[in-house]
């Protein structure tokens, strides 16, 4: 309201000096009366001039006056707003920090995923390697159990054939030593048992070659005698004369 009283008193003021200084709308008859309208004329336009550069400096005075009752109203709502604005600074710095601490985990995440991946591709090589080695040795392992199941089976047959081969070496031990038995409890016919020995002496003469393969003919040979007898014994000098030897090529020996 203050402002407002101003305003007015301002325009009745311009008012009156406007009827004060308005000319004279009848204009002098005479040539010194004319003269004296223009300077009349001349001052009011001078007074005019002044109170138009005087309205401005008044409305231009008011205008500033006025602008400063607004800010000094809305000086509450301006602090406002610069501590709103001091605030979003905050949250806009603490907004920018969180970013850059998020982008160096980004990227220590993204050092950390490239590493894991290199050590997989690691491991996946590794795997691959001790995969084709396995199969290698399960193949060898494959390959050597079949050769055990065939050498199994072939010492199997061998056990069993060894055993048929003992079991025919028993049965004909066992006749042989039937047979020795009877060989010791028995000769053939006209022969002569000594300490579990036949002897055949033959009473036909016959010379030494003659009455060796008449004994070998019987599946027998000349025996030595270290006691001469009027018999053939196992001693001839057939070979060269003079030279007497066993029938075993042993040479005689006198003492």
């Amino acid at each position: 309201m203050e402002m407002s009283d101003d305003i007015y008193a301002n325009a009745e003021t311009i008012r009156n000096i406007k009827s004060i200084s308005a000319p004279d709308q009848n204009p002098p008859t005479n040539p010194g009366e004319q003269r004296s309208g223009r300077r009349n004329y001349r001052l009011t336009a001078v007074c005019l001039g002044l109170l138009t550069v005087l309205l401005l400096i008044i409305i231009t005075a008011l205008c500033i006056h006025c602008e400063y009752q607004l800010l000094t109203t809305t000086h509450p709502y301006l602090h406002s707003d610069s501590i709103i604005s001091v605030a979003d600074n905050g949250v806009l710095n603490d907004t920018m920090e969180k970013h850059s601490t998020l982008s160096e985990t980004l990227n220590q995440l993204q050092t950390n995923y490239s590493s894991l991946t290199a050590e997989r591709d690691k491991l996946q090589t590794n795997y691959n390697s001790i995969t084709a080695e396995r199969d290698q040795l399960q193949t060898k392992y494959n390959s050597l159990t079949a050769d055990r199941d065939q050498l199994q089976t072939s010492y199997h047959s061998l056990t069993a054939e060894r055993d048929q081969l003992k079991t025919k070496y028993s049965s004909l031990t066992a006749e042989r030593d039937q047979l020795q038995r009877m060989l010791e409890h028995s000769c053939p016919q006209g022969w002569i048992k000594f300490s579990s020995r036949c002897y055949f002496v033959s009473k036909e003469k016959k010379t030494w070659s003659e009455s060796r393969q008449y004994c070998r003919e019987r599946g027998a040979d000349l025996r030595l005698f270290s006691v001469f007898y009027n018999i053939w014994i196992g001693l001839s000098d057939h070979e060269r004369e003079g030279t007497w030897k066993w029938v075993d090529g042993t040479t005689l020996t006198t003492g």
